[in-house]
């Protein structure tokens, strides 16, 4: 009876045993069942987060290089528009430059042209007003045409100036001819250019005549006008 006791005890030990294991096992199972889910699960999440992280870090590079992109676009449009400022302003100041020394040239050429024009126009005037008083003083002169003869030989023959006190004597001193005379209230002419009186023969002088005509008195008595034609001649025949 006791040995029946004894294997019933076994049996059930052995049972309860089998039926233990029977339940870690399914225990297990079911825990290896969810633990690829939870892992599949933790590593779908983490991959998502991981993708989000390299997108992030993608966005913030792009975003990076974008700004950074952006920056340096704007700093060399910045850098052209100064130097393009630049080059704009030196051309301007070229250009003022050119139009300032071009104008001061122009104003330096129309100034030496007016001061040329003027100098012209001074020169002119002096020259008319000189031309005009030459033309004056030829159409106011007066003269009077000298003939001086020797014996057989001619001492002089052209035009003298005269004025209102000129007389035969000083028309015979214009000739500028080498004379000898005596002088006093009636001036008396003995020699002309060397031929002196008695020279060729006893009797024979110096007279004179006026537009043709013998003058019978002293040569300084003798008044000559304008247009006048004096001769003064030396004679062997006394008149």
């Amino acid at each position: 009876m006791k040995k029946t006791r004894w294997i019933i005890a076994a049996v059930v030990v052995t049972i309860l045993v089998i039926g233990g294991a029977l339940a870690l096992q399914q225990s297990h199972q079911s825990q290896a069942t969810s633990a690829p889910d939870t892992v599949a699960t933790s590593s779908s999440s983490s991959a998502q987060s991981a993708s989000k992280a390299s997108s992030s870090v993608a966005k913030k590079a792009h975003h990076k290089r974008a700004s950074s992109s952006s920056k340096k676009a704007a700093t060399k449009r910045h850098v052209s528009n100064v130097s393009s400022a630049a080059t704009t302003s030196h051309q301007a100041s070229q250009t003022a430059g050119t139009k300032s020394s071009s104008a001061a040239n122009t104003g330096s050429a129309t100034t030496h042209r007016q001061a040329t024009k003027s100098k012209a126009a001074t020169t002119t005037t002096h020259h008319a007003a000189a031309t005009k008083k030459a033309a004056k003083k030829t159409q106011t002169a007066k003269k009077a045409h000298l003939v001086v003869t020797g014996y057989k030989k001619t001492f002089f023959d052209g035009d003298v100036t005269i004025n209102s006190q000129s007389n035969a004597f000083t028309v015979l001193q214009s000739s500028k001819l080498k004379l000898v005379y005596q002088n006093g209230a009636v001036v008396f002419v003995s020699s002309v250019n060397g031929l002196a009186q008695n020279d060729v023969k006893v009797g024979s002088g110096w007279k004179y005549r006026v537009n043709g005509k013998f003058i019978d008195k002293a040569a300084n008595k003798k008044a000559i006008k304008n247009g006048d034609k004096v001769h003064w001649y030396f004679t062997t025949k006394g008149y």
